[in-house]
């Protein structure tokens, strides 16, 4: 009987507990897709300062190129070249994972652009705490990663084979 009892106060206990665990789960989730929101909104505007500003004192990025930075100031140097090539990323359903929020984003830039490859589709994911991003990477999704690879070495500007003259026969 007091085996039953103590099962049921488990229950009991884990029933009244985990809907204020899920409002702190859907608070979390709500706070970090603002930032990640104020973010994307900053890039567009072509405001490095305030993009710099969402992110925590020590900070870590990875890159879709594999870059990682540590602390803002380093941090600085990814958002200039964001804000130097006009990017801007159109992002899809956030996923919480546990402290992580994911999502798919196509990603626009002026470089890419000027490739033929805009705009480039990447996974991304972030951990937001207090107001702001503790961790970002961005990453390209493999078809993404083939389309400008291929756009490096064959940008559009390029001479293609058909518009190569031809030698005169001899």
């Amino acid at each position: 009987m007091k085996l039953k009892r103590r099962q049921f106060m488990c229950i009991a206990g884990s029933i009244a507990v985990f809907p204020a665990l899920s409002r702190i789960a859907s608070a979390q989730s709500a706070e970090g897709d603002a930032v990640l929101k104020a973010r994307e909104a900053a890039l567009v505007a072509r405001d490095g300062q305030a993009v710099q500003q969402l992110f925590a004192e020590n900070a870590v990025v990875i890159s879709s190129s594999g870059r990682v930075f540590i602390r803002r100031e380093r941090i600085k140097n990814w958002v200039e070249d964001q804000i130097e090539h006009a990017q801007r990323e159109e992002a899809g359903p956030r996923y919480q994972e546990g402290a992580a929020l994911s999502w798919a984003s196509k990603v626009y830039r002026e470089d890419w652009q000027k490739m033929g490859a805009s705009p480039l589709d990447v996974n991304q994911v972030a951990i937001v705490q207090d107001a702001k991003i503790r961790f970002f990477h961005t990453a390209f999704t493999p078809e993404s990663a083939t389309q400008l690879e291929a756009a490096r070495y064959w940008p559009p500007a390029w001479p293609r084979k058909q518009n190569i003259p031809s030698l005169p026969r001899l």
